[in-house]
């Protein structure tokens, strides 16, 4: 009579104990088929370039000794150093970081394992899948918290394993009892989710990623539904997640664009895996993914990558696009498409998928703003070329752990190329100085007043304080945008208000406005992306040899920080204003090409009277000897003496207006009345 592993403890089944198990694992085997047909997995070998079969079977071949790198794509702690175990010991700790420790467990690397096998036909790429799960089993007989059984890193787990045994399944790699031995170990694991479940994943990626994980796999692991239970409140549990963390505007609450892809990643995989799952659970879904594609794709960089906000790194998300399109429907994204699926969408998706993507009519947004006015974020582009104009600019509140002191930064491209950009996160580690202060408001492109910082972070995920920032006020008059956040702070009290003009011809007005009693000394801080060189000439820095930044304050140039990746590093510079004040200032940034001509001019009380700096403030910027834009912003409330005003010879009557000059053409905009 046949014994029933799990783990190292060993029972002796009953005939009809024998015969159910039979029936359950030829379920499975079924379950597993129908996803390998579904998928074509013989055709998979035929879509993959000559680079990408040396590159899977080059990674393969490391994990055959145990060799591991962790660069794929959507790698939330990325690291590129490859470190070998020997023996393979799931507790093992690397790189003095234990999110190393966390990213093994995931067991992503599975699919280069698994790949290569479909690749080469050689079954000891197969082999070394089965025994590094079975390895995994034998070192975890009871399933209790630790570094390698943490419950997000369980839920991927889940996902990758049940993935490799589709491939193991249809490559007859997999013998009964190693399956019968796997899925009970699985549906045990699926079980301590539940068990180990707690309030806060209502809101946290956490939670949507592991409830998402078991609507993906107990349908193929239980295919009998003896766990329907736990099916159902998985599905329950994720629409309610979804509903509580996806925002109206779209966003995902954390306020890390990062964070918002791996939960948008799996809402789409329960989406096209919906066999077995509640119509109902599908149809909740749906509109969510709509409204996270649509968010991410307006504030996404020309560049295709995404703009580090938050814990986020540099990654191009051009196959989150292309997956969304294929799964929700609608247009591929013209300029930000693969030619063919992404190597890990055509690894779960299938051949089938990838040929089902290549009749995918390409098309472009019609839309070139996002007004998150929700999350506060908000996105503008002159265009979807890859040479458009674009600016990122946060106000909204802290978000989760994720979320940085970042109230007010603005991330600005040129000509499609990177000029003010934020810091990086570089590292999760509690004990290293740069993971708090990637974190904190210096690292940003923000204000602080006597270098002191209303938001300031306490290790690695908390905070000593936070500032309260108000609701922001956007508005689009064409070409002409304008956006304005305000930050409050306490001991002493403060208020910042950051308002920003974005005009035709890749030109940006920053108005710094403070209100703090007594002496102060305001300090605007402005990072510049790696690629970008910073020498001053009076009150203008150049940058490269084609952009200028205006600023009256005393300017210094350093170096900091810049990380564009987990665990990567570099330098890049950082431009400082200083200036002094009593109780109130207005500081304005102009950042222009160089070939552009920016003057100061007055704002004129009842046509004729200059109305005092401190109050507001007005500059005439000719793009050429036939047009020129005039941008006035006041600074208060200007309650004595008569309301009619002019700039540039217009009269007006707004609290910021643009005057707007082609030929002998005027037009006056009013932005903000």
């Amino acid at each position: 009579m046949p014994s029933f592993g799990f783990g190292t403890q060993h029972v002796v089944l009953a005939q009809d104990e024998e015969e159910i198990i039979l029936e359950t694992i030829l379920a499975v085997k079924a379950a597993l088929q129908a996803q390998a047909e579904k998928r074509d997995l013989a055709g998979i070998g035929d879509l993959l370039t000559q680079e990408d079969r040396q590159a899977i079977c080059h990674r393969a071949d490391q994990l055959l000794t145990h060799t591991f790198t962790f660069d794929k794509t959507w790698d939330m702690e990325r690291c590129l150093t490859p470190y070998q175990l020997e023996p393979l010991d799931y507790s093992a700790i690397r790189n003095d970081d234990p999110e190393w420790c966390f990213m093994l467990n995931r067991m992503d690397w599975l699919s280069d394992l698994m790949l290569a096998g479909v690749i080469t036909g050689n079954k000891a790429y197969y082999q070394a899948g089965i025994d590094d799960i079975m390895t995994w089993l034998d070192q975890h007989p009871v399933i209790q918290p630790q570094n390698s059984t943490r419950t997000l890193d369980t839920g991927i787990r889940l996902v990758n394993i049940v993935d490799a045994l589709v491939y193991l399944n249809d490559a007859h790699q997999l013998t009964d009892q190693a399956l019968q031995r796997i899925v009970a170990h699985l549906l045990a694991q699926a079980s301590y989710l539940r068990d180990q479940y707690i309030p806060k994943y209502k809101t946290s990626n956490w939670g949507s990623i592991q409830t998402a994980s078991l609507l993906m796999v107990l349908p193929i692991l239980d295919p009998a539904r003896h766990e329907q239970g736990l099916l159902d409140w998985a599905g329950q549990e994720l629409q309610a997640q979804v509903s509580l963390q996806v925002l109206d505007d779209g966003m995902q609450w954390e306020q890390s664009t990062m964070y918002h892809v791996e939960v948008l990643n799996y809402l789409l995989r329960v989406i096209a895996c919906a066999e077995g799952v509640d119509a109902g659970v599908i149809a909740a879904l749906r509109p969510a993914a709509v409204a996270m594609t649509r968010a991410l794709l307006l504030t996404l960089p020309p560049t295709g990558e995404l703009e580090p906000f938050g814990d986020t790194d540099r990654i191009p998300a051009q196959d989150v696009f292309d997956r969304a399109a294929l799964i929700l429907g609608g247009q591929r994204v013209a300029g930000y498409t693969n030619a063919t699926l992404d190597l890990e969408d055509l690894y779960w998706l299938g051949a089938n998928a990838a040929r089902r993507f290549s009749e995918i009519a390409t098309g472009q947004p019609d839309a070139m703003c996002f007004d998150g006015t929700d999350s506060g974020n908000f996105a503008i582009r002159s265009s979807w070329r890859p040479d458009a104009d674009f600016l990122f600019f946060n106000h909204g509140p802290l978000g989760s752990g994720h979320g940085h002191s970042d109230n007010g930064h603005v991330a600005i491209y040129g000509h499609g190329q990177p000029l003010l950009v934020d810091s990086g996160r570089f590292t999760y580690r509690e004990d290293h100085p740069l993971r708090a202060a990637l974190k904190a408001m210096p690292a940003h492109n923000v204000v602080m007043i006597d270098d002191d910082a209303p938001s300031q972070p306490d290790g690695s995920w908390g905070y000593l304080r936070y500032g309260t920032p108000l609701k922001p006020y956007v508005r689009h008059r064409g070409q002409v945008h304008y956006l304005e956040g305000t930050l409050i702070s306490d001991h002493p009290l403060s208020v910042w208000t950051r308002k920003i003009v974005m005009l035709p011809g890749s030109v940006w007005v920053i108005t710094d406005e403070v209100h703090q009693a007594g002496h102060h000394e305001m300090t605007q801080r402005f990072h510049l992306d790696p690629t970008v060189t910073a020498t001053t000439e009076g009150d203008r820095v150049d940058l490269n040899d084609d952009w200028q930044l205006l600023n009256p304050g005393r300017v210094a140039v350093t170096t900091g920080p810049f990380s564009p990746r987990y665990n990567e590093l570099t330098d890049h510079a950082i431009v400082q204003f200083d200036t002094a004040f009593d109780d109130c200032c207005a500081v304005t940034t102009i950042l222009a090409p160089k070939a552009v001509a920016v003057e100061a001019i007055p704002i004129c009380q009842n046509l004729e009277t200059p109305v005092p700096e401190q109050e507001g403030s007005a500059w005439r910027i000719r793009l050429s000897a036939q047009e020129s834009y005039s941008v006035g912003i006041f600074h208060r409330e200007l309650f004595r003496g008569k309301k009619i005003y002019g700039l540039d010879g217009v009269p007006f009557h707004a609290q910021v207006a643009v005057v707007h000059r082609t030929g002998e053409d005027t037009a006056l905009l009013r932005i903000k009345l």
